[in-house]
């Protein structure tokens, strides 16, 4: 079909796709950005002066989102009668029926994500280990082409094609802005003021049940490892390992709960078993799921939110005496 939407959040997979076919069909590539002065024109005469001597041509739209509802409403009726020879791709983030859905996991889906740069790694004929791997995650996080350009760099690093935790903590870039992790800790650290401030940023663009559903996800986290692990003051490296590793969970999230704190990380933690039991943990449970009924049923849950961040505060210890 000479017109294909490639709907979705993956980038990557959108580049590769047309690679492959530009590299099958040996056609004529042109890119139309949003902000090309005089793209319908440009693209009518794509259309409209193909001859029987012309090559294929594989025209690439970026980010048709962008573009003005008008112009996507002109764009679209332009390509109705789109010669057999002219193949259009239409990048767009919205997922649809129609098209190729490149779509990425959700944020918030740690296993998936991990599942999906691991394979980006085995594409690029690198192994990376456990550790390495949720190191690389927690310090790129869910872009997907800034996960490509650091892959790219570890290849270009590795002698032997194996990467090690040294070798992402050396040559990767830390792009993680504070976002999910950053708010739940804060939160379950009792740092008051740090945790309202990222629940109004995260307010403007993120829907309040998933807000209510990552905070349950990290008290369950939590929960697990007052349940299953030894209570001590410090833990160590190896320590920290094995329990990521007997958990199934990401080495840095591990760390962070049990105190252990990366050289690169330029903030204080707190070591939550010494601050958390399980009858504290159930009762904040029991909270988050008042909580979660209050999403679907208030028109303003945010207040509610903010009461939790309060009643869990209570009963925490901050790690930063001026906070409060």
């Amino acid at each position: 079909m000479p017109v294909t939407f490639l709907t979705g959040a993956s980038e990557t997979k959108k580049e590769e796709l047309i690679k492959k076919l530009l590299k099958d069909e040996k056609a004529e590539y042109i890119r139309i950005h949003p902000d090309d002065p005089d793209k319908l024109n440009f693209l009518r005469s794509i259309i409209n002066t193909r001859t029987i001597f012309s090559g294929k041509t594989v025209v690439d739209i970026i980010d048709f989102d962008s573009w003005r509802s008008q112009e996507q409403k002109r764009f679209l009726e332009l390509v109705k009668n789109v010669p057999e020879d002219v193949h259009i791709f239409v990048r767009s983030q919205k997922s649809t029926a129609k098209g190729v859905n490149l779509d990425l996991p959700k944020p918030w889906e740690t296993d998936k994500w991990l599942e999906w740069i691991e394979k980006r790694f085995r594409e690029s004929g690198l192994k990376i280990t456990k550790d390495a791997l949720q190191l690389f995650f927690s310090k790129v996080g869910t872009n997907d082409l800034l996960i490509e350009r650091e892959i790219e760099k570890l290849k270009a690093y590795s002698e032997t094609g194996n990467i090690s935790a040294e070798d992402v903590e050396e040559v990767v870039f830390t792009y993680q802005s504070p976002g999910y992790d950053e708010f739940c800790f804060a939160v379950s650290e009792g740092k008051r003021r740090l945790a309202h401030a990222l629940l109004s940023q995260m307010w403007k663009n993120t829907e309040p049940v998933v807000i209510s559903a990552v905070l349950v996800n990290h008290f369950l986290d939590l929960f697990k490892l007052v349940v299953l692990v030894t209570r001590k003051r410090y833990y160590t490296w190896p320590d920290i390992s094995k329990i990521s590793k007997e958990l199934g969970m990401p080495v840095p999230r591990v760390a962070r709960f049990l105190g252990f704190a990366f050289k690169a990380w330029k903030f204080k933690v707190i070591n939550h078993l010494l601050y958390y039991d399980t009858t504290k943990l159930e009762s904040i449970l029991r909270k988050l799921y008042e909580l979660d009924r209050s999403v679907k049923s208030e028109e303003d849950p945010k207040p509610f939110f903010h009461e939790f961040i309060e009643e869990v505060a209570l009963d925490v210890y901050s790690v930063q005496g001026n906070e409060e």
